[in-house]
């Protein structure tokens, strides 16, 4: 596995990557920090093939701040995050980084979406052979997902709000959250981001 760093605004924030990290088996793979400056830091300390930066962090240009990166270390993968519209995403890319996941918002438990998404991002692609035939499982420890709860959980991996899954899927915010439960219940996750990483481990997004 690839070394990760994650550079968010809080020790809570922190915690909840470093806890993340955990439930998918990459403790030893995955690193918060608190700041640039500390990420800067990180940098010059050791090799690090991947930054997943909360994108107010890298304010008040994310543009410079992603050339800023490449500059120091160009061998390192810059993936943004957060609540960023879609000419932002395009400068970004254009100024280096790999990608900028969008979230509803930059509060922590989204950014913890958007690590489990650069995490699958980054990690090596099985072969083509070996990818097809788990690729199509709708079912997880012996649990089956109905169609309605596959297509939240997919909602999820792509960063959406209960509110945006809603909008998809013609129902309301508190019937999302209703088969969430049910979904979270089922994959014997304790949070979004737990369920997303379970649904990638599984095949059961991609």
């Amino acid at each position: 596995m690839r070394t990760v760093v994650v550079c968010v605004k809080t020790p809570q924030a922190g915690q909840k990557i470093a806890a993340c990290a955990a439930r998918m088996g990459l403790a030893q793979s995955v690193r918060s920090v608190e700041s640039p400056t500390d990420l800067f830091n990180e940098l010059a300390r050791r090799t690090v093939d991947m930054v997943l930066v909360d994108v107010s962090l890298a304010s008040p240009d994310p543009v410079q701040f992603t050339r800023v990166v490449r500059g120091r270390s160009p061998r390192t993968s810059v993936i943004l995050a957060g609540a960023a519209d879609p000419r932002m995403a395009a400068m970004v890319v254009a100024a280096g980084a790999r990608g900028l996941i969008r979230t509803p918002s930059n509060d922590s438990d989204d950014l913890l979406v958007a690590l489990t998404q650069a995490i699958m991002f980054a990690s090596p692609r099985p072969r083509k052979n070996e990818a097809s035939a788990p690729r199509q499982r709708t079912e997880l420890k012996g649990m089956r997902l109905t169609e309605r709860e596959l297509q939240v959980l997919r909602g999820m991996s792509e960063g959406k709000s209960n509110a945006e899954i809603g909008r998809d899927l013609f129902v309301s915010e508190d019937t999302v959250k209703t088969h969430a439960r049910r979904m979270f219940r089922k994959l014997g996750a304790r949070d979004r981001a737990h369920a997303v990483a379970e649904a990638f481990r599984s095949g059961l997004v991609c």
